[in-house]
């Protein structure tokens, strides 16, 4: 499968103070063991109309229920090597220690490697051209910002049927589905299920909890699996999501900001994220150029054999 980095634009609503606080404690995670296993920012800035803007880094990985699907049945030894820093994330978001944002499932990426990322998104943002949340109600009916320390048990209740939801719960609910992959035999499976049951709307001691029982079931094991080939011939195909289509502002591909910058936007998208296949497809560009190495040789050869 071609993996493709790509940069995921957020930009600020009206109340700037959450994203900035965010974006503050991305760029102190660094490389850390927290670091490895969350997107980092990369850059921060105002866009022309004043807008506070954030790039963050969408390493490049397989969502984890794909993978999951490559990998077939787990072993207890790698649901620990997937689930326990899932669990610690979670830990030290409820614990104050780390800034988490929401997510959805499809942001829990399975690197090359075999080590789970989080692409979660700034709170209080949203992508480029989408309507501003908070214009939605009277400012006096605005709820205040809930502490970063003591997060309402409410909030989870309210979007637990959302796709999007707290980025601590995802975190919880990924570790859950990875042991739904388990053999359902094993006899740890009930008591970890029990625990990260407890977990998904508990606070960081249930988490801390569930993190322990996990770590007791047995030893890490490597993660020996291969992301899906990329076969050429066969064409694959990159998918892109309707929030990947909508997360680079057009405004910045405009023919009107003149024929040069327009023409680099196009050139650095499609090498980037690959040429655009109907609405919601990309063939990755290296594949493109081979392909037409590979028919133009064959071209030749066909007529230097005819001739």
């Amino acid at each position: 499968m071609q993996m493709v980095t790509d940069h995921v634009r957020w930009c600020a609503t009206d109340d700037e103070q959450p994203v900035l606080a965010w974006c503050a404690d991305r760029s102190t995670v660094g490389t850390g063991w927290c670091g490895r296993h969350l997107a980092p920012v990369a850059a921060v800035g105002r866009l022309p109309d004043g807008c506070l803007a954030v790039d963050v880094l969408r390493p490049s990985g397989t969502p984890l229920s794909a993978a999951l699907d490559t990998i077939g049945t787990l072993t207890t030894g790698v649901a620990v090597t997937l689930s326990v820093p899932l669990l610690e994330l979670a830990a030290a978001e409820r614990s104050g220690a780390v800034h988490i944002g929401a997510a959805t499932l499809d942001d829990v990426l399975v690197d090359d490697a075999g080590a789970v990322v989080l692409c979660d998104r700034p709170p209080a943002a949203r992508l480029p051209g989408a309507p501003d949340p908070s214009a939605r109600a009277p400012a006096g009916d605005a709820p205040s910002a809930p502490a970063r320390h003591d997060p309402p048990a409410g909030r989870r209740a309210a979007v637990r049927g959302a796709r999007v939801q707290p980025g601590d719960r995802i975190l919880v609910l990924a570790a859950r589905v990875v042991w739904e992959r388990t053999d359902a035999r094993d006899p740890d499976r009930q008591t970890v299920d029990g625990v990260l049951a407890e977990a998904l709307d508990g606070d960081a001691t249930s988490v801390r909890a569930a993190l322990a029982v996990v770590r007791a079931t047995a030893a890490p094991r490597p993660v020996r699996w291969e992301p899906p080939s990329d076969d050429l011939l066969g064409g694959y195909v990159a998918p892109v999501s309707s929030s990947t289509r909508s997360r680079r502002s057009m405004q910045s591909m405009r023919p009107d900001d003149g024929a040069v910058a327009f023409l680099t936007a196009v050139v650095r998208d499609a090498v980037e994220r690959g040429l655009p296949v109907g609405a919601d497809q990309r063939v990755p560009l290296r594949h493109v150029v081979v392909g037409l190495v590979v028919a133009a040789g064959l071209t030749v050869a066909a007529v230097s054999a005819l001739g």
